[in-house]
């Protein structure tokens, strides 16, 4: 009957050969063994880092509702279309608050729910850096700029009768600019949806 036994060699212990090619089985608990990556995978085309992965700076209430107040709320003009684009340049590709894949995923599940995707990009951003209550203030800041401006403006259009040719002049100049504006950052659009 034959005999199984484990590896041996008649080697020296401290022979740089062997304990190069054999590794022991059960290693020191100290020693950390390392485990094959995501990333070294073939198979896989996302890593789950790039899912669960947030670098967003923990602001404080009154700075996140300016943040987003002033960089997205004033001079977000031009609609959806400009605003996810100026949210995906200044606060994914140059703040890196979180991945590009991440931001895909997310941006993709707002699509899906109803309401408008700026708002509630903000208000996910405002949930990363401060919680719940955050993505509150985010979304406020956010929306509280186009509010305003529209509650004036409807104001002053009332007040100044809807038949009159000034107001209606300036609405209709303001068509042409507007549509420069979302047509200049379609290409925004065009380059987030194809990243």
């Amino acid at each position: 009957m034959a005999e199984t036994t484990s590896y041996q060699t008649a080697t020296k212990p401290g022979d740089p050969d062997v304990e190069a090619s054999h590794q022991p089985s059960n290693p020191h608990p100290d020693e950390k063994k390392e485990t094959p990556t995501v990333a070294e995978s073939p198979n896989t085309s996302l890593q789950d880092d790039d899912l669960t992965f947030s670098n967003a700076p923990k602001l404080s209430l009154p700075r996140l509702f300016w943040y987003f107040f002033y960089n997205f709320g004033l001079f977000a003009w031009g609609g959806p279309v400009a605003q996810i684009a100026l949210i995906k340049q200044q606060i994914v590709l140059q703040e890196k608050w979180i991945s590009i894949s991440r931001f895909q995923r997310v941006f993709a599940v707002y699509q899906i729910l109803p309401g408008p995707e700026a708002a509630e990009l903000c208000m996910f951003f405002g949930c990363l850096s401060a919680g719940r209550i955050g993505g509150i203030v985010a979304g406020l800041g956010f929306i509280l700029p186009g509010f305003v401006l529209m509650l004036v403006a409807s104001y002053l259009y009332s007040l100044a009768g809807l038949e009159n040719r000034y107001f209606n002049a300036s609405f209709r100049a303001l068509q042409p600019i507007v549509s420069a504006m979302v047509c200049e950052c379609g290409r925004g659009l065009g380059e987030l949806l194809l990243t």
